[in-house]
């Protein structure tokens, strides 16, 4: 797969981006969530902690920087939960600790594999 600098760079800025978004909204003392249903904030919780794993395979060109940077949203997610039990009315959740987490190996197994079939198609013969 052929990417080019100034793709990953981009790919960088955006996950920067994204981190300090999601350290803001972790630290507001009230989130109303859009849609509301028993455990909806896992599901936000796994998906933006799915797009802050996924986005570092792409904007890294050394896969073990990628993953290390990957897997330090983990404690990122651990780090926010903890802090929480401080923003008032917000508390601590294992939980949503756990969705974090999940959404970490969620994030690096879509990016792995849209990576793999990407490269895939580099060995398809032109016509």
């Amino acid at each position: 797969m052929v990417v080019t600098p100034r793709f990953r760079r981009a790919i960088l800025v955006v996950w920067i981006l994204s981190v300090a978004g999601i350290i803001f909204v972790s630290l507001l003392p009230h989130v109303e969530l859009p849609v509301d249903f028993w455990n909806a904030d896992k599901l936000y919780h796994m998906f933006a902690y799915a797009w802050l794993g996924a986005l570092p395979l792409f904007a890294f060109t050394r896969r073990g920087h990628a993953r290390m940077a990957a897997f330090s949203m983990i404690v990122l997610g651990v780090l926010l939960e903890w802090a929480q039990s401080y923003v008032p009315g917000r508390s601590a959740s294992l939980a949503d600790a756990t969705a974090n987490t999940i959404g970490v190996f969620a994030g690096l197994w879509l990016a792995g594999t849209i990576i793999a079939r990407l490269r895939s198609f580099r060995d398809l013969p032109r016509v």
